[in-house]
């Protein structure tokens, strides 16, 4: 009786194998990404990609993401470490982090739902999407941090009636940060200026660029051929309106007008909250902030998380009227 147990348990085992080794030397099939559990990531094998043990919906949710050229499937938890890691310090307070990790989750999915480069949902280009580090490339401690971030945040996205927003985020906002609508010229209800203190700490809070008036006049004259220069300096710049967070919405220089985004292009300015002061040889910038100065300040959300504020918090600041909540496509 036993040796026919161990026959008939033997033969199992085999009958088991068979299939498998049979599928290993089948040619791999395309990987498509869908949320784990639809009949779709079952026909398209993503299951079978993940461990069984792994728990959480950033593991379980397999996303294509465009890299040099190339689209690769990744989990949402494995791509959200490496944007971690590119485009927020790690010694940041663990609220600033899981802020940041919630800010990225939804503008991922937001790119999964609405693809730009579709048949990818993003790229790992900063100017283009989110900034990407590979997190088996940086130093054990970064990685441990940015996935606990990420971990600490599994599902939570950031809603407004609903939707999921375009959660724009840049490094310092100079104290107060702009309202979509003077930066890009649309509304946005839920990315409006509010306050942003303790930002003083940023390695940009205040920046001074100088430029010879020789330069001044020429770049100018080159984006505008109209514009011309009184003999007296002091009548050089005429009126500016400001913008609600205090940017330049635009400044009239030489008789002519010009947008304060056209200027920081033109002069590599850091941020459009600029102050112009202009002297005998040279023209001097002062700027406040870096970046469009849009949604959430990195470093304001370092202050906030110091302060003793939660990540939930520091969102709700940043993001008026907004909702943070687990995602359901």
């Amino acid at each position: 009786m036993k040796q026919a147990i161990g026959f008939t348990l033997a033969a199992l085992v085999i009958f088991a194998l068979v299939p498998l080794l049979a599928r290993g030397s089948a040619a791999p099939a395309p990987i498509t990404a869908f949320p784990t559990g639809s009949t779709e990531a079952t026909a398209a094998g993503t299951e079978s990609q993940q461990p069984p043990e792994v728990q959480g919906f950033d593991e379980t949710f397999f996303l294509p993401v465009l890299e040099d050229g190339i689209i690769r499937s990744t989990s949402l938890h494995a791509y959200l470490t490496g944007v971690l890691l590119a485009e927020m310090p790690m010694d940041f307070a663990d609220e600033a982090l899981k802020a940041q990790a919630v800010a990225c989750r939804t503008y991922t999915l937001r790119g999964y739902l609405h693809r730009r480069h579709d048949p990818a949902a993003v790229c790992t280009d900063s100017h283009c999407c989110q900034g990407w580090k590979d997190p088996d490339a940086v130093p054990e401690a970064d990685r441990l941090r940015a996935e606990a971030a990420v971990a600490a945040t599994d599902g939570l996205v950031i809603r407004w009636e609903g939707e999921l927003i375009d959660a724009t985020f840049f490094s310092c906002s100079g104290g107060r940060t702009e309202s979509a609508a003077a930066v890009w010229g649309r509304e946005v209800p839920y990315l409006q200026s509010v306050d942003s203190p303790g930002e003083e700490a940023a390695a940009h809070f205040t920046d001074v660029v100088r430029i010879s008036l020789e330069d001044f006049c020429a770049l100018l004259q080159a984006e505008d051929p109209e514009v011309r220069f009184p003999d007296r300096i002091e009548n050089w710049i005429g009126t500016v309106r400001s913008t609600p967070g205090g940017g330049v919405a635009d400044m009239e220089i030489g008789g002519r007008t010009f947008t304060g985004r056209a200027l920081r292009k033109l002069f590599g300015l850091r941020s459009t909250a600029f102050s112009l002061t202009l002297e005998h040889h040279e023209a001097v910038f002062e700027t406040r902030g870096y970046g469009h100065r849009v949604g959430m300040s990195q470093w304001g959300a370092q202050a906030m998380a110091k302060a003793g504020t939660s990540y939930i918090q520091i969102l709700t600041h940043y993001y008026t009227g907004v909702s943070v909540e687990p995602f359901d496509a």
